[in-house]
């Protein structure tokens, strides 16, 4: 377990006196270990740099109104551990929502899928626009990928970071981008046949 850092009173109250503040990478330096430390084993499947990233925006909005009475209100180590909680649950949350949606939306997509006169299915818009969305030379052939692992073939999002060698938030990030997109071609496509 990483050491516990000292508390530096005169750290947070300058780091109290605003966001610019140069003293931050100090911040970062003291408490960066003992934060990804305990994302990763309290919160395995997270990304700790972006846990890491909405704790030091909350820190920043927090800190001018902390006050360090370790004898009233505790350490200061169990205030930042308890932000670094509240942001990991936080983002488990909004996975959990951003995949309910997907599931959701799919299973939208398929269910609109109709049967042809000679019994086989015919192609409904999602696929059409599904084609076209993959076929697009303005998303990266690296983007592509990612979606089509993590969205399409349902791998999960932490295997598919690895493999492709970027975060689990950046997955998330290009999963929700392509979906949006892919929304806004069915919704052209019904448009344009309506």
């Amino acid at each position: 377990m990483a050491a516990t850092p000292s508390t530096s009173i005169t750290l947070l109250g300058a780091l109290a006196s605003g966001t610019q503040n140069v003293r931050w990478a100090e911040f970062v330096r003291r408490y960066e270990g003992l934060m990804r430390e305990f994302v990763a084993t309290r919160y395995p499947t997270l990304d700790a740099d972006d846990v890491l990233q909405d704790v030091l925006l909350s820190l920043m909005k927090a800190l001018p109104g902390y006050r360090y009475t370790p004898d009233e209100k505790g350490h200061f180590r169990n205030f930042l551990l308890g932000v670094v909680r509240h942001k990991a649950v936080d983002a488990i949350r909004r996975r959990k929502k951003e995949d309910e949606k997907l599931q959701d939306y799919v299973a939208e997509q398929s269910a609109a899928r109709q049967p042809s006169s000679d019994g086989s299915w015919q192609d409904s818009l999602m696929h059409a626009a599904l084609a076209q969305l993959m076929a697009d030379d303005s998303i990266t052939s690296r983007n592509r990928e990612i979606f089509r692992h993590v969205a399409l073939l349902g791998e999960p999002p932490e295997s598919v970071a690895a493999d492709f060698g970027v975060t689990r938030g950046n997955v998330d990030i290009i999963k929700n981008r392509m979906i949006a997109r892919l929304q806004a071609l069915v919704a052209t496509m019904r448009e344009a046949s309506a």
